[in-house]
């Protein structure tokens, strides 16, 4: 039985919090003993999430992700539990003093390395330095589609890196399958959606641009799901637009609520300039919305050439695509079957069990 510490410093945290949680109940399911570090503060939400999950072994601790005091502190807890543990997995790369030397790190994207990058360059040089320490020091580097590997081995063109990389990519969660729907949010309908933060890199200014120029023509509002950066441009465009009444803006959601709004959206677009992988399309799918993506490597490695694309860079292509599909119900709902199907390629036993493999493959 395969003895596990999963660091779950982003609980809670967008993407990758999502992910932590998903990987965590299925390997627990599989019947992995799993140790792991959750915030203090989130100690109850931790509880409620797992409390029936008898082989998961939290650590409460009082320091969040890259704060100072993890990256000193957290060093301690992974040496004390090299002797109780067959592998570290980091759902992300470690952001932590010590490494030890079985682990295995994840790499969601290489923004930090990207002309997308918009935070302060301090950050950027932190995030880069730990980035780097964790691709030279792990054991193995799991990397969520063929997009990060190969912009990971465009930066790091090293056979020795390349022979640590396994891409395994992300899955649905059972929730948005199995969730008995009713409409638990209750929101203006008809309505387009975005799901995301909303960096540079998602292009949010683009798609709210583009819902401008055909507002006139449509009844449908658009519905931005995710939290709001410091000093958000957005807003200025909104308030700016004369508009501000079609556009809903939603800082915070429950994932039952996120699945409502899924549910009732007659679209969701992601018009990103790039992407790791992407989950909120598949999470629509599965809920029975299409989605209308931009023509990213990612993208085209999910749902392949034959759906339709809108180039991210031509807010007069997204805008006409919208129009398009909002105007063509047999269009849109033979994009969302072609989408359905493509959905069994990211089965979430099939990839648990690459997951499991892998982590044998590390530690017999």
């Amino acid at each position: 039985m395969l003895r596990i510490y999963i660091d779950g410093l982003f609980y809670k945290g967008s993407g990758i919090g999502r992910y932590y949680e998903s990987i965590l109940k299925e390997l627990s399911r599989k019947g992995c003993i799993l140790y792991t570090s959750v915030p203090e503060k989130l100690k109850e939400d931790f509880r409620n999430d797992f409390g029936d999950c008898s082989s998961i072994n939290p650590i409460f601790v009082n320091y969040e992700k890259f704060s100072i005091k993890g990256f000193l502190k957290q060093g301690r807890i992974l040496k004390k539990l090299e002797k109780d543990v067959d592998l570290f997995f980091f759902p992300h790369f470690s952001s932590h003093l010590f490494l030890p030397k079985n682990t295995i790190v994840t790499i969601h994207d290489l923004i930090p390395f990207s002309k997308f990058w918009d935070r302060n360059f301090f950050k950027k040089i932190i995030l880069r330095i730990l980035i780097n320490r964790a691709i030279y020091k792990s054991l193995r580097i799991i990397c969520i589609s063929e997009a990060v590997k190969n912009d990971l081995l465009s930066i790091y063109n090293n056979r020795t890196i390349e022979d640590k990389i396994v891409v395994i990519h992300e899955f649905v969660d059972m929730k948005f399958y199995n969730f008995n729907f009713k409409d638990t949010y209750d929101i203006k309908k008809p309505f387009i959606l975005f799901v995301g933060n909303r960096k540079k890199h998602k292009n949010v200014e683009g798609l709210v641009k583009a819902f401008l120029l055909i507002s006139d023509k449509i009844p449908h509002y658009l519905v931005i799901v995710g939290a709001k950066e410091k000093n958000d441009k957005l807003n200025i465009l909104i308030e700016k637009s004369g508009r501000s009444d079609r556009i809903i803006q939603i800082i915070s959601i429950s994932d039952e609520g996120l699945i409502s709004i899924y549910k009732q959206a007659d679209l969701l677009i992601m018009p990103s300039f790039f992407e790791g992988f992407g989950l909120p399309p598949l999470e629509a799918v599965s809920v029975g919305c299409p989605a209308l993506v931009s023509n990213i490597p990612v993208f085209k490695e999910i749902f392949g050439e034959d759906i339709l694309y809108i180039d991210p860079y031509s807010v007069n292509d997204i805008a006409e695509k919208i129009l398009y599909l909002l105007n063509n119900d047999v269009v849109r709902l033979n994009i969302l079957k072609k989408q359905t199907e493509i959905l069994k390629k990211f089965n979430k036993e099939i990839i648990i069990e690459k997951y499991i493999s892998l982590f044998k493959s590390v530690y017999l």
